[in-house]
Formats: C-alpha cells, sequence, structure tokens
C-alpha cells in the first residue's frame, strides 16, 4: 500500500475521477430522486417554455416557489445553450447536464486533497483523501445528477479551504482576500443547498471566541451577509419583492407537520445507519474514530469537527430523513477521518489488533468499493420511466397519453417527451372512467397511447382499460434497469415494480 501511494499523484488521482465522471456520464443515465428530476429538470425546461402555469401551478400568489430557483436557472441556462445550437433533443441535452456537473464536481478532489495538505504534514494523507473523493462508489454516480445535495458540495469545499488558509496570528486586515474567498464560496453552497450554514456558522463562531480572530469573524459575517444580498437577495427581491422570500417559503414548508408527514421520517439515530451503509460497514469504524480524533486536537481540525458535528446533528433532529440528504457531509467526513485516523494508527501502531483489523477494513473496502464504483457508474436509473417517453417521441404519431398507475405516483417523466402533453394519469379504476368525458366535450385530446405502470393484476388492469380503448393493442414493454429491479426486491414496501407496458390505441 506504500508503495502504490507513493507512485500516486494528484494528476493521477484527478484522471482517474475524471475517467469514473466521464463513464458515469456517458452510461448511468436518467435519475436518482424525485426531486433531482421534477424539481431541476422538469422545472427548467418549463421555465425556458414560459410555461409559468405549470412551473407555479401550487405556489400561492405572492409566496415564492418551496425550492431555491437560482439552481434551476441554471438548468435553464445549459438547456438554453443547447437549444441554441440546435440541441433540442431531451437526451442530449441531459448529456450535457451530466458532463458539466461531472467537470464540476472535480473541484471536490482537487480543493480536497489541497485540504488535507493544510490539514496534515503526512504527504499519503492528501493523497488516500484524493483517491477518496476520486472513486469512493457513490461518487461518480451521485456527481452527474441534478441534486443539491451534490452541486453544493465544491464551494462548500472551497470555502473551507479558504477558512483553514487564514493564518491565526493574522489580523482580518493581513487575510482579508482569504476571508472574502470563503465567505463567496459559502453563501454559493448555501444558494444550491441551505443546510450547509451549519458550517459557515461554526466557522464564524470559532473565530468570534478566539481572542486573536474576533475581527476575522465581524468581516467574515459582514462578508456572508453582504454576498447573499447580491446572490439570493437581489434575485428573490426582482422576482417576489422580499430579498428573503426564498428562504422564508422553504423554511414555512419544512417546519410545517403535515408536509413533514409527507417525506420518509426515522428516528435520530437512522443516520449513524446510513454513514455505516455508505462506508460499507467495518471501515465506518476507522473513518468515524478518526473524526471523533479531530475533536481532541486544536485549530483547523478542531474547527471543521464541530462544524460537521452541528450540519449532523440538525439533520438527526430533524424527522424528515432522506439519506441524499447526508451527501454535502461525505467529503469532509472522509477529510477529517482520514488524518484523524492517521494519528491514532500512528500513535497505537504498536497494537497488534489494531494492525490486523486495519488491514482487514482496508481490504474489505477497496474490494467491494471496486465492484460497486463500476457498477454504479454506469447504473442507468429510472430506466423505464425514462425510455417510456423517449419510445412515444421517437415514434412521431403521439397525440396524447394516458397512464394507469395505481401503485405510485410521479412515474413518468414527461421532459423526454420534448413537447408539453396534457395527458391523463388513472390513479384509481373510477378515475379512468371519468376520462372519457373529457375527450369527448373537447376539453382534452383523445389518449392514442396508454401505459400501465408494474405488474400488480395486470391482466385485471388490461380489461379495465379495453372498457374505455377497445381497439388498443400492445406494442411493447420498457423494463427497468437492474438496480431498479435490486431496489424493488430488497424493498417491494416502498420500491415498486417500475415495468412500463405501452399500448396504441387503433
Amino acid at each position: 500500500m506504500t508503495n502504490f501511494l507513493n507512485n500516486l499523484n494528484l494528476k493521477k488521482i484527478l484522471f482517474l475521477g475524471l475517467f469514473f465522471r466521464l463513464l458515469a456520464t456517458i452510461f448511468s443515465k436518467g435519475y436518482a430522486f424525485t426531486d433531482d428530476h421534477f424539481e431541476v429538470v422538469e422545472l427548467a425546461q418549463s421555465i425556458l417554455d414560459k410555461d409559468f402555469a405549470k412551473v407555479f401551478s401550487f405556489v400561492p400568489k405572492g409566496e415564492a416557489y418551496v425550492f431555491n430557483l437560482i439552481y434551476v436557472e441554471v438548468h435553464t441556462l445549459i438547456f438554453w445553450l443547447c437549444e441554441s445550437f440546435g440541441m433540442y433533443n431531451p437526451e442530449g441535452k441531459m448529456f450535457v447536464a451530466r458532463l458539466i456537473h461531472a467537470l464540476f464536481s472535480m473541484i471536490t478532489i482537487y480543493v480536497g486533497y489541497r485540504l488535507t495538505e493544510r490539514l496534515s504534514n503526512r504527504p499519503n494523507d492528501a493523497k488516500i483523501v484524493g483517491l477518496l473523493l476520486a472513486i469512493f462508489w457513490v461518487f461518480p454516480f451521485v456527481s452527474v445528477r441534478n441534486l443539491r445535495e451534490v452541486a453544493c458540495i465544491p464551494p462548500m469545499m472551497l470555502g473551507c479551504y479558504y477558512a483553514c488558509k487564514i493564518p491565526p496570528l493574522k489580523g482580518a486586515g493581513g487575510c482579508t482576500k482569504q476571508i472574502l474567498l470563503a465567505a463567496w464560496w459559502f453563501v454559493i453552497s448555501f444558494l444550491f443547498r441551505y443546510h450547509i450554514i451549519f458550517i459557515p456558522f461554526i466557522i464564524g463562531l470559532w473565530w468570534l471566541f478566539d481572542k486573536r480572530n474576533w475581527q476575522k469573524a465581524i468581516l467574515f459575517g459582514i462578508a456572508l451577509c453582504t454576498f447573499y444580498v447580491l446572490t439570493q437577495g437581489l434575485f428573490d427581491y426582482f422576482t417576489w419583492q422580499n430579498p428573503f422570500a426564498s428562504l422564508k417559503t422553504y423554511t414555512d414548508f419544512n417546519t410545517n407537520s403535515d408536509n413533514i408527514a409527507i417525506y420518509p421520517n426515522g428516528p435520530w439515530h437512522r443516520y449513524f445507519g446510513t454513514l455505516a451503509g455508505l462506508f460499507l460497514g467495518f471501515p465506518a469504524l476507522l473513518f468515524l474514530a478518526g473524526y471523533f480524533k479531530t475533536a481532541t486536537q486544536t485549530g483547523n481540525r478542531k474547527m471543521l469537527f464541530w462544524g460537521l458535528l452541528l450540519f449532523f446533528a440538525f439533520h438527526s433532529y430533524y424527522p424528515n430523513k432522506q439519506e441524499r440528504f447526508m451527501l454535502p457531509l461525505l467529503p469532509l467526513f472522509i477529510v477529517l477521518g482520514t488524518v484523524g485516523f492517521r494519528d491514532i494508527y500512528e500513535q497505537y501502531s504498536n497494537k497488534k489488533w489494531l494492525r490486523g483489523f486495519t488491514k482487514f477494513a482496508v481490504i474489505w473496502f477497496v474490494v467491494l468499493n471496486t465492484i460497486l464504483v463500476f457498477i454504479l457508474s454506469v447504473t442507468y436509473t429510472k430506466r423505464s420511466r425514462v425510455e417510456s417517453m423517449n419510445y412515444l417521441r421517437e415514434k412521431g404519431d403521439l397525440q396524447n397519453l394516458l397512464i394507469q398507475n395505481y401503485e405510485s405516483a410521479q412515474l413518468e417523466a414527461p421532459f423526454y417527451l420534448q413537447k408539453h402533453y396534457d395527458y391523463f394519469v388513472a390513479d384509481t379504476p373510477e378515475k379512468l372512467a371519468e376520462f372519457p368525458k373529457e375527450w369527448i366535450s373537447g376539453k382534452r385530446i383523445k389518449p392514442n397511447y396508454v401505459i400501465l405502470v408494474g405488474n400488480t393484476d395486470l391482466q385485471k388492469r388490461i380489461i379495465e382499460v379495453k372498457k374505455v380503448f377497445p381497439t388498443m393493442q400492445h406494442e411493447v414493454d420498457i423494463e427497468p434497469s437492474f438496480v431498479d429491479n435490486i431496489a424493488y426486491l430488497m424493498n417491494p414496501s416502498h420500491n415498486h415494480n417500475e415495468t412500463f407496458y405501452i399500448f396504441k390505441v387503433r
């Protein structure tokens, strides 16, 4: 292992990271979660098409959209540039979006490497961290997704890097540039994901209660507020006539018990299991021990420890528990866990049990991580949702569409149809029976394609639909991806079968 690390350098690490991210850009199509598609991609295209009725259909008059629209507008710009060069195909647009996200995520690898150099005197620590940030099994996959929780990471890491670059014995005037750069990147990260505010908050407090650094804290706080006003504040003022409109709406929505109940809820300790799963079991103990080791140390290590702990504590306290909420935490946890555990290992290197367990955990992690990073980097998630829309678009004769889906909502991905259709979604037999009234009256165009979602009571459901469309004939079945099927088999109560059965109405 030592020889391997000695022959490794930053360029090789960046090449590895780029290789797997380009692999994901090409092969890892689809989307991972509801929000990264419907609250980003679909929304961005609707804004570009000036379909504001669709964008703000559930927003009360005078209130801001529940999510910050700045990240959405970045996608609107990407799609506009694509269309400006004649690329209207949704798959082409998403390839460009994945590529931009992949390249953007490379910042995390580079900055994580440099940040580790600042926190540790051991050169191999930075190499280990850089390698983990490059090929940690989930990173290539999530790096090409349209996730706020991932888009916020590169600027957050830059903010931490510049904050740790500030000498403790210099006054604010001697490091103004670094303070302003740290504040700027933290604000940019905040625009993508509000919850990272806990990290700059702790950094500001850390400086404020240090008599050598209180002036830096004041400048840092002023810079954070100023940059917020110049970015999100101006955007919200011109959009909603209130510089804090998005923050208010987001806070109101996420403190409403009815809204919280919509999402997966769990106990306070659930994210310990999430971290254990992400770090593949046994290796999580090494990172956790290293992370807590930094709490006993001084300077920037301890400062970042408390920032990360507050971030984790908030999400553990908040009842809404979704695994993706932990994604912004991972790079800093890897940095602190690595440098901290390396300290432990050096201090207790004479302990045979520690050497043995470390060797076992490292081999376990390398084997499993290698398998998973190759699988996940080419995984096409939500395949049937996307490919069914691609199929209908490429047919070229779609007039309108009816989707029969009794199991779960929001399975279709209309962005890939390339054109807006006021299509029908039947989530109950009663609603299905009522739809003919709408096209007979001329309110909506009669569908010439029908999609049945899932295989539960399939033959019975086909008979129900044939009562409405006696002439419909089966065309094709769109199967979910391998990973989609694994998710269904592992938790069928939460993940539904996603085979799409497409019929043509003759």
